[in-house]
């Protein structure tokens, strides 16, 4: 058995705007290490990534955007050190190089829904699969090497598959062994500052400035999407992302944070709270997949906050639960059309249900096992992943109309 710590700390890392282009860059600063100048580069990413990498500004370039630039970035100038921050000390001088280089890089898009991204050239191949920062082999025209990349916690794997081996009510169980959760703390230092810099300059589409009430409600969304919009604007602050996503860390840590703050609740309290959400939002994310056609930022993170602030406020798992249930009826199925700057209205949805869900939980209402909903919870989320397998062909339409789109 893992712990609430052990769990939490896998799927956390921090990353400098949206984790599908910083994925692609990545690989390609990998490749160069191998290879440079190269006049041809052959590029093939799966379906679900380059949905989330073709329209969403990249860091440091002034909201320009593209797959070939992305890659073009992180073999020109990208240090792999850096993992998800990639994009860190991107200049002038590399953007102009990387767009006179994408003429040189041809893509191919492949069927599929986990990560994958493949780059070839003069004989070297470098495979990322699985995660964002995860480079599984490099193949040169001397030798192969299979290897753990540095940035990635050897234990996923098996953290994940024991993940989704365990009830729902396990989540609980887990969070009550912990005594300390400190270790929450500096991702909600990281995605608090991100907010702060939405909220003091223009970004993105400058959604979490439009809420300006002094109601709790109110901060909760504003302080929240204010973190996405400068993400999705490609600030150059990182997110702490959740299971590969930085706006699944904005949208499962804040808003319980903020919650936890304007209640006056013990900092301790408010951390467990924290961890709740984001354990919740990690065990959901499993079943219905890291990229998939249902948008986790919503809906996933619209659960952990729901249980977490429920939990915060009533001790008590089967008020969470309920909470859970609210979201679960509210925005299952909530589509993913790619990452963009648009992504900060489905970081307020989640915020928004997640929150109202938590208040009905809190009052007493009702929940009915009808729809999806079952009377065990687990089971619920368990048909969520028939759901998520079931709108493939969703999925695959989206990417379809976005792939016509390319240019």
């Amino acid at each position: 058995m893992y712990t609430a710590k052990e769990v939490i700390l896998s799927q956390i890392k921090p990353a400098l705007g949206c984790t599908e282009p910083a994925a692609i860059a990545l690989n390609g600063a990998y490749l160069k290490e191998y290879v440079k100048n190269a006049k041809k580069i052959q590029l093939t990413i799966n379906t679900n990534l380059m949905k989330n990498a073709m329209y969403v500004p990249i860091p440091n370039t002034g909201k320009k955007f593209g797959v070939k630039l992305a890659f073009a970035l992180g073999y020109l100038c990208g240090d792999k050190t850096k993992g998800l921050n990639v994009f860190e000390n991107i200049d002038k001088k590399c953007i102009e190089e990387a767009e006179k280089y994408i003429n040189k890089i041809e893509l191919d898009i492949v069927e599929g829904r986990e990560i994958y991204i493949k780059s070839e050239a003069e004989g070297c191949e470098v495979i990322t699969k699985k995660f964002h920062d995860y480079i599984s082999s490099i193949k040169t025209s001397e030798k192969v090497i299979t290897f753990e990349s540095k940035n990635i916690d050897n234990n996923i794997s098996d953290t994940e598959k024991w993940l989704k081996k365990i009830s729902f009510d396990t989540l609980y169980r887990l969070i009550e062994k912990e005594k300390d959760f400190d270790f929450v703390k500096n991702a909600v230092d990281v995605n608090f500052e991100l907010s702060k810099i939405g909220l003091n300059s223009d970004c993105g589409l400058n959604i979490g400035k439009s809420y300006k009430g002094d109601d709790i409600f109110s901060k909760i969304v504003s302080i929240t999407v204010s973190a996405s919009d400068a993400r999705m604007e490609g600030v150059n602050y990182p997110a702490m992302s959740l299971v590969g996503s930085g706006n699944h860390g904005i949208s499962a840590i804040l808003p319980v944070w903020v919650y936890g703050k304007e209640k006056n609740f013990q900092e301790n309290e408010i951390f467990k709270a924290v961890a709740l959400s984001m354990l919740i939002t990690i065990y959901i994310k499993l079943f219905i997949g890291r990229l998939s056609a249902i948008c986790g930022a919503a809906f996933a993170s619209g659960c952990g906050v729901a249980g977490g602030i429920a939990y915060l406020e009533s001790n008590n798992k089967e008020v969470s639960k309920k909470a859970v249930s609210y979201v679960i009826q509210d925005i299952n199925g909530v589509i993913c059309d790619g990452a963009k700057m648009a992504c900060s209205l489905k970081v307020r949805l989640g915020a928004k249900s997640g929150y109202e869900a938590a208040m009905f939980a809190l009052e007493g209402k009702p929940v009915f096992s009808d729809g999806i909903l079952e009377n065990d919870i687990t089971k619920s989320i368990q048909n969520l992943s028939r759901v998520s397998e079931a709108m493939y062909n969703v999925d695959g339409s989206i990417v379809e109309i976005m792939k016509n789109k390319i240019i």
